[in-house]
């Protein structure tokens, strides 16, 4: 398996490349807007994130668990829908811009309000599950942005893609199911971060 995705990325590596590139140039414009911020607006989302920071399950609930989970579903389950369509590559990237947007405004904005309890918090609860989550994103929105480049050059040429959106279908699907496996873990480190925080 290993070695297969290995040759998939090694063949598609320039849209894999694009798409990390998409990516931490959002993650550098979420950090960066932070920075324009007004002080009215600052102060809200501050009050906003202390009201989050109180009202964040501290026990393993798994209503919690389970919206997370459903969250990282539906995002890939729309990355998979968008591939299915020839137009769909440029809200892909556009997708994964936004996620990379939220993360850097997330971790630039926590660090600001909270300075060094912010840091331990974004270490605890964001980074360890980002790490195995971009990758993830990254994988899903590559097989979904190369099956709608298929589907544009198959129209063309009048090919028949039944093989491709099987191979396609199956890889979105084990991929989505280690997104829905990182978004509970999202959540156990949220809850683990905040207690050790607490402590």
């Amino acid at each position: 398996m290993w070695k297969q995705l290995g040759e998939h990325i090694r063949q598609y590596w320039v849209i894999y490349l694009t798409l990390s590139s998409v990516y931490l140039a959002g993650v550098v414009f979420g950090g960066v807007g932070v920075n324009a911020l007004g002080v009215s607006e600052t102060s809200q989302l501050v009050n906003f994130l202390d009201t989050l920071l109180k009202n964040q399950p501290t026990a393993f609930e798994p209503a919690f668990l389970g919206q997370l989970a459903r969250d990282m579903f539906i995002m890939m389950a729309g990355i998979w829908i968008l591939g299915l369509t020839i137009i769909g590559a440029p809200l892909i990237y556009l997708i994964v811009f936004t996620r990379g947007f939220i993360l850097g405004f997330t971790i630039s904005f926590i660090i600001g309000a909270k300075g060094t309890l912010g840091i331990a918090l974004v270490l605890t609860t964001v980074f360890v599950p980002t790490i195995f989550a971009v990758p993830l994103l990254l994988l899903g929105a590559g097989l979904a942005t190369i099956f709608s480049f298929l589907l544009l050059r198959g129209k063309a040429r009048g090919e028949s893609l039944r093989r491709e959106f099987l191979y396609y279908t199956a890889a979105a699907a084990f991929v989505s199911i280690g997104a829905v496996a990182v978004g509970v873990a999202q959540g156990y480190f949220s809850i683990l971060g905040l207690r050790l925080l607490t402590l």
